[in-house]
This record gives structure tokens, C-alpha cells and sequence, in this order.
């Protein structure tokens, strides 16, 4: 009998490969994996195969795999790198499967015992993102009163409420159990179809003619109004809101911008989005440009890929007598409400 805790964990996909292979390879012939100290009774071994066909271009450096028991017993993980699964064993008997990328950075998770419960969220992080330091004075601009996040990293999951392994093969319901036309499958191959769909949302932002855009020293972005953690099993995003903080680049001589992923709004959305741009002007004055996008986000074609545009945005040029130097006694943010075109 072979008795190990991990097959492929998210810090070992690269350097520990070899090694798991045969770990894997090992327990298969003995029909047992597992992490834990475990007996082996009534264990079987089925492949786990992922469909890629709502996102073909995936293409995540390693995928976690969880089957939680229905008796309650600690759930059981696997983790294979790239984008395709293989061979597990597990006891017998009726769980719920929970599957999704485990190469994210921004990403932590929290109530991981439940398949119910498992969440993602992401940590705290500076309004003002990556202007520097020095260049920040000694007071933040206005937000909306809102924790500040990091953005998510790119996620793609699956997760069937019902999973059953016995000795006639597999039984799998593909889709959650509140939707229409939930039908399990069956499967007498031993054969575990997990259809991986995008988890978070792919966002956009520029904001466009702008006139005076060379006379920056440094800017950043945010987003009011969205989520800032999401119930993997179920895609229920927390009803609280969440300033999310943006990196935002020159584009052209008139653009500015930036991508970013993002749970998306929150189910039951109680504030406004406001894309906030962020300037500090050469001069060392300090500028938080406020456009409200909401309609932009709640309307969007595909909340799953959202673009969001505002044109028409006069910078503040450096005062005449300071070039390029940057006066440090100037401190305090000046907060403008942009009427949007677009």
C-alpha cells in the first residue's frame, strides 16, 4: 500500500513532475491514493478527463480535483499539472466534485472543507496601487468607502453535486442541481467528465481623448461596486462591495488603460461602479478623475468579458515655472466627477 499527502502540489508542478509521476504510478498499481492516513477498503480507480469546449484557449499550469464525501469524512484532493487530469482512486461510495485552476497567485481560499462552502477571495490592497511612495502625499483621494482588492487571477472550475463511484462504473450530474435539465450521466468506462467553465470575468477599461496626457508623472485606476469573493461551487459572488485596484498605462498619446480579471458584481449589486483614474501631474499636483460606469457594467453583451470606455478627459497641465520638477509641498488630492461621452 502506497500512502502520500500530495501527488502534484501547486509550489511542485515544475520541479517535483517526475517524481509525482512515479508517486502516481505507484499507487495505481496498488489501487490506493491518498493524503491522508487512511485505511484502503473498497477503493477503485476512475480517470478524470476535462472538456474544454466553453474556453479551448485555457491553458492553466495545474488543476485541483476535490471530491467531498457525503458522509462528512475529509474530502479527497488530487492535483495534476497542465490542463489535463488522469487515473485516481478513491473509496466507493456518493460525493460532490469540486475542480479548478491551482496556479493562482492573487487568489486565497478559506472553508475549504465544504464543498458548499469553498471560497476565493483576495487579499487587501492599496487604493493607489503603483504610484510611488514619494509621490502619493500624505493624504489618500476620496473612495467609496469600500475595501480595497487585489484583482483575481484567471479561474476556470467545475462543479457537479453529484458524483458516485461504484463497482458498475461512475454516475455524474454535469450541471448543478437548481438548473433545468439536470441529467446524470453514467459512465461504465470509470470515465469522470469534468467540463471546465471560466470562473472570472475578463474586464477592460480606456479612457479615451484625453488632452494633456503627457503631462503625468504617474497614474493608477480603480473600480467601485464589485465583488471581492465568490462560492466556487455555486458562483455566488458576496453581497458586499469591493473597490478593486487597477494598473492603468499610457496606451497612445491620448489613452489610457488596462485589463484585469475580476469576480465580477456582486448577485444583488447595492453600488455604483465608479472607474476611478488616478494622475499625479509633474508638477507634483494630484488629481482623482471619477467616471460612472455602472450601466457599462450591469448592460454589458457578455458580463463574462466586459469593455469599458469613457472619452473625453482634460488633464490639468504642469504650472509654468515647474517643468519637470515635482513641488513636494503640494499634498492633497483634488477629486473631479467626469461626465462621460461614449
Amino acid at each position: 500500500m502506497v500512502k502520500f499527502r500530495d501527488i502534484i502540489r501547486r509550489h511542485h508542478l515544475s520541479n517535483l513532475l517526475p517524481m509525482a509521476v512515479t508517486l502516481f504510478l505507484a499507487a495505481t498499481a496498488t489501487s490506493c491514493m491518498f493524503e491522508d492516513e487512511r485505511d484502503c477498503p473498497n477503493m477503485l480507480p476512475f480517470t478524470i478527463k476535462n472538456n474544454w469546449q466553453t474556453c479551448p484557449d485555457a491553458a492553466p499550469e495545474g488543476m485541483a480535483y476535490i471530491f467531498f464525501s457525503a458522509d462528512g469524512s475529509e474530502p479527497w484532493r488530487f492535483d495534476f499539472a497542465g490542463r489535463d487530469a488522469g487515473k485516481v482512486n478513491i473509496q466507493i461510495g456518493g460525493y460532490k466534485f469540486l475542480s479548478f485552476n491551482d496556479d493562482t497567485y492573487n487568489v486565497l481560499f478559506r472553508n475549504e472543507d465544504g464543498y458548499d462552502s469553498y471560497e476565493a477571495y483576495t487579499s487587501a490592497k492599496d487604493l493607489l496601487g503603483s504610484i510611488p511612495q514619494n509621490e502619493r502625499g500624505k493624504s489618500l483621494p476620496r473612495n467609496a468607502g469600500e475595501t480595497t482588492v487585489e484583482c483575481p487571477d484567471m479561474m476556470w472550475s467545475c462543479a457537479y453535486c453529484d458524483f458516485s463511484l461504484g463497482y458498475d462504473g461512475v454516475h455524474f450530474a454535469p450541471f448543478p442541481a437548481t438548473q433545468p435539465g439536470n441529467v446524470m450521466e453514467y459512465s461504465p468506462d470509470f470515465v469522470l467528465t469534468a467540463i471546465q467553465r471560466p470562473l472570472t470575468a475578463r474586464y477592460s477599461f480606456r479612457i479615451e481623448d484625453i488632452k494633456n496626457l503627457s503631462g503625468v508623472k504617474s497614474m493608477s485606476a480603480a473600480l467601485s461596486g464589485m465583488a471581492g469573493a465568490m462560492m466556487l461551487a455555486s458562483g455566488i459572488k458576496k453581497a458586499y462591495p469591493s473597490t478593486l485596484s487597477l494598473k492603468a498605462s499610457v496606451i497612445d498619446s491620448s489613452t489610457a488603460g488596462g485589463n484585469f480579471c475580476t469576480f465580477g458584481i456582486p448577485d444583488q449589486p447595492s453600488a455604483e461602479n465608479i472607474l476611478s483614474l488616478f494622475v499625479v501631474i509633474k508638477d507634483g499636483r494630484r488629481f482623482c478623475y471619477q467616471f460612472i460606469v455602472t450601466n457599462q457594467v450591469r448592460t454589458a453583451p457578455n458580463p463574462m468579458n466586459v469593455s469599458l470606455i469613457v472619452k473625453g478627459l482634460t488633464l490639468e497641465k504642469p504650472e509654468a515655472g515647474h517643468g519637470t520638477g515635482f513641488d513636494v509641498a503640494v499634498d492633497g488630492w483634488e477629486t473631479v466627477v467626469v461626465n462621460i461621452k461614449g
